[in-house]
């Protein structure tokens, strides 16, 4: 099991109503480099475009399996954040490092808006996932 150095609890992830809490949870699941985990951190409609085009449910999750198996690793700074009521809007500026399934290696940067919504259970999952590469979508 990987050891994070903010805890959480891997079975019912919780992204929380802290800014940098949340983000480095984030990061931590990311560069955990297991897609499924990643995944959890989303609700299940959530929407993501991290692979270029908006994806969700199964679609998002083999996605994530996919890209994060070849383990790149991800920083994040929080550059803006808003929450009202159930709802935060967090803005960070990020860079990932990677290898590509052909063994290439790649470079990318860029901006991200997030949406968190607070859960029934009081837990904080992702709802959009919307990065920005410098070119353009990830992909």
């Amino acid at each position: 099991m990987t050891t994070f150095t903010v805890p959480f609890d891997p079975e019912k992830p919780d992204l929380t109503d802290d800014t940098w809490t949340q983000n480095e949870i984030f990061l931590q699941v990311f560069n955990s480099g297991n897609g499924e985990f990643f995944d959890s951190l989303y609700r299940e409609d959530s929407i993501s475009n991290f692979s270029g085009e908006p994806l969700t449910g199964e679609a998002r999750l083999k996605f994530f399996k996919e890209f994060l198996a070849t383990k790149p690793k991800l920083e994040a700074k929080v550059t803006f954040a808003y929450t009202a009521g159930d709802v935060a809007l967090i803005g960070v500026d990020y860079a990932i490092d990677g290898v590509n399934a052909a063994g290439e290696p790649f470079h990318l940067e860029g901006v991200c808006t997030d949406v968190l919504v607070k859960e029934k259970d009081g837990r904080w999952l992702m709802a959009i996932d919307r990065p920005v590469a410098r070119g353009g979508l990830v992909a």
